[in-house]
């Protein structure tokens, strides 16, 4: 009996992750700052969190007609607490690229290569947002401050509040074809505090 339940807890793993579908993910070495004395890559709470996913590549279209769509990329986020206990957080995906592949039996991996953001929660996200918004508004003119005004401006500045939360993070990133899962692989990180959006300001380039 304890083997069959190791069995099927072995099962129940593999499905989770994909079965015998594995996607070779890794963090970006620009968006490591440092690394913890365990060796865990640590990244900044204002920084971009790049990743790299690779999987075995698709057969090449070969009928008349027949198309192939490009990889896309779906994250889940865990936050790890120190009893190793799990939560489950919020995270987005951009995506910035992806190829490989190509004809016959010595085809290359196809790769996808996105950023994932682990944001805020709702209320520090909002206190972010107003703080940096009482700073502009310090620079205008009191007719040009209405409440109207004001409100649409705080909707717009909560969206572009880019700082991820903080803490020892396990990602699970899924690589797509439309709904199909091609791969599955887990990057593990930890974020530091290096700042907040408020005191830093929009980056040159628009923030994921």
């Amino acid at each position: 009996m304890r083997y069959m339940l190791l069995a099927q807890l072995l099962l129940l793993s593999s499905v989770a992750l994909g079965g015998d579908k594995p996607a070779l993910c890794e963090l970006a070495s620009k968006s490591i700052v440092s690394r913890a004395s365990t060796g865990l890559a640590q990244v900044s709470n204002l920084g971009d969190i790049q990743i790299t996913c690779r999987v075995p590549a698709r057969p090449f279209p070969t009928e008349p007609g027949e198309s192939r769509n490009g990889l896309r990329a779906a994250t889940t986020a865990y936050k790890i607490f120190p009893d190793g206990s799990k939560k489950l957080v919020p995270s987005g995906v951009h995506q910035t690229g992806g190829g490989g592949g190509g004809f016959g039996p010595d085809q290359e991996p196809e790769w996808v290569d996105f950023y994932v953001h682990i944001p805020l929660g709702s209320a520090e996200r909002d206190a972010e947002a107003r703080r940096y918004l009482a700073k502009i508004e310090k620079s205008m003119a009191p007719e040009q401050i209405t409440e109207k005004a004001h409100q649409r401006a705080l909707e717009r500045m909560r969206e572009f509040v880019y700082q991820h939360r903080v803490g020892h993070f396990q990602v699970e990133c899924r690589i797509l074809d439309c709904d199909r899962v091609m791969g599955v692989g887990v990057v593990e990180l930890e974020v530091l505090f290096k700042g907040r959006f408020s005191d830093v300001g929009l980056p040159a380039s628009p923030p994921i």
